[in-house]
């Protein structure tokens, strides 16, 4: 019986760690401009999926963009303070910090609803952008931080490839029974999870930690890699929207779902803002009231339906 549980738990887990090996290798043959749009594809598939895991449980977060910042930040903040430290070793370091504001983030937040839940993650962010640009101005006497011997982008894709097989993984966790049961009970009706002796706040916050930890892990290696970071770039508003976006795009039935809505978003974004910045945000906007009307469930619906057709 565990020999057949954990031959099912491979066979389950194949296609999250699949996927970004695949775009790995496809982007070793890639130019070097379209490498470097695939890192950044990556990126925002990786915190669109830790995204989405919020989102199963019917909470919609503008609040990536705080984590986010912060293994930024934290990262950057480690590596200055303890000169010649191994890059790895301060990534790991900034782990528990972040984990320590998500916890205390989703306590504070995770006991909210609907339009308030989302103000609240959203007023988090920019309290977060505001303090550490209070602390660059008063105590680093200049706003911004440049970080030496950057990522090539190649090194990016490998790292963030390994970040979205780990996102891959705890949209896997939500698929097991015992929590898909629990998560659909905190969406539909938490009042009678309670009453079944269900602790939805552990839970809540339990998920909602592990999600920002990866964005917060996320946002550490960005900074490594993009070698220069500011409070205005990484704590930037329209990075919460875009996940926002790729999530509602990508669905919650399928990790998939997330990766297709990524790479569509991204590869507009990169072709219409050369064109023109405000071309891209209608096409934002216009994706957002699209999605909301005719697309409840995203890509994933797509992908539910060629599937059932296939059988």
């Amino acid at each position: 019986m565990a020999f057949n549980r954990l031959n099912e738990f491979i066979r389950g887990l194949i296609p999250y760690l699949a996927v970004p090996v695949i775009v790995f290798i496809i982007s070793l043959t890639l130019p070097p401009s379209y490498q470097r749009i695939t890192v950044h594809f990556l990126i925002y598939a990786v915190m669109a999926m830790a995204w989405v895991v919020v989102l199963k449980m019917g909470y919609v977060s503008l609040g990536s963009a705080a984590f986010y910042g912060a293994g930024a930040y934290f990262f950057t903040y480690i590596i200055k303070f303890y000169v010649g430290m191994p890059y790895l070793a301060a990534i790991v370091i900034s782990i528990p910090i972040i984990a320590l504001i998500a916890a205390i983030v989703g306590y504070v937040t995770m006991r909210l609803a609907g339009i308030f839940f989302i103000f609240a993650t959203f007023a988090a962010s920019e309290a977060l952008r505001q303090i550490f640009m209070y602390s660059e101005i008063n105590y680093s006497g200049f706003v911004g931080k440049i970080i030496p011997n950057p990522l090539s982008a190649l090194q990016a894709i490998a790292i963030f490839s390994i970040l979205l097989a780990f996102a891959g993984i705890l949209f896997y966790t939500t698929t097991f029974h015992r929590y898909r049961v629990i998560i659909d009970f905190i969406r539909e009706d938490e009042e009678l999870a309670r009453v079944f002796g269900v602790e939805t706040l552990k839970y809540k916050i339990a998920f909602f930690t592990a999600a920002s930890v990866l964005q917060g892990i996320t946002g550490s290696f960005a900074a490594w890699y993009l070698s220069y970071i500011d409070p205005d770039l990484v704590f930037n508003p329209m990075i919460s929207i875009q996940v926002l976006v790729i999530g509602l795009l990508g669905g919650t039935g399928n990790f998939l779902g997330a990766i297709l809505a990524a790479a569509l978003i991204i590869f507009l974004s990169e072709q219409l803002i050369r064109i023109a910045s405000h071309v891209y945000l209608i096409v934002l906007g216009i994706s957002i009231l699209l999605v909301s009307k005719y697309m409840k469930e995203g890509f994933s619906g797509f992908i539910s339906k060629l599937g059932s057709y296939r059988r």
